[in-house]
């Protein structure tokens, strides 16, 4: 079972890092409206990762920026660039292949009650979350590009 999640979690974070990397930087910044934006997403996927797996690691992006800047309020001139994104992508990509290798799926839930009883909850409500957001990044990048995009669930199996 516990390869299951890795090879699951891996595949998110390979569709992850190419939808990232298919925005042009202008529609990183602009596309979409409000909250919904692919840089805003972004940043939270990468902190609900960093926050259901338990991370208490002190990050920066690549550029320096702070990882824990508020998605809703930062201004568009901070937030990540794609780059930065990228690479934080591939560390959560090791850090969840490690995080589900160590844990315990059967153990009680006492952090996130609305997750499920068992870490096994946990793992299967932060996949669905993500899930959940990466359909919202891919619509965006539809949007930017017109309908003319790659299907990047398939191509990253």
């Amino acid at each position: 079972m516990q390869d299951e999640y890795i090879y699951q979690y891996a595949h998110t974070w390979r569709v992850f890092s190419r939808l990232v990397n298919d925005f042009d930087d202008g529609a990183w910044l602009h596309t979409g409206r409000n909250l919904t934006t692919p840089a805003r997403l972004s940043l939270h996927i990468l902190q609900a990762s960093k926050y259901y797996i338990e991370d208490q690691t002190d990050r920066k992006f690549i550029s320096g920026k702070d990882f824990d800047m508020n998605s809703e309020t930062t201004k568009e001139e901070d937030l990540p660039s794609r780059s930065d994104m990228l690479r934080c992508i591939d560390q959560f990509s090791d850090q969840t292949e490690k995080w589900l290798s160590e844990i315990d799926y059967e153990s009680t839930n006492n952090a996130f009650p609305w997750a499920g009883n068992t870490k096994l909850g946990v793992v299967i409500f932060l996949l669905r979350h993500s899930f959940y957001h990466l359909g919202e990044l891919s619509s965006l990048l539809n949007e930017s590009k017109n309908g003319n995009v790659e299907d990047h669930f398939l191509k990253a199996l």
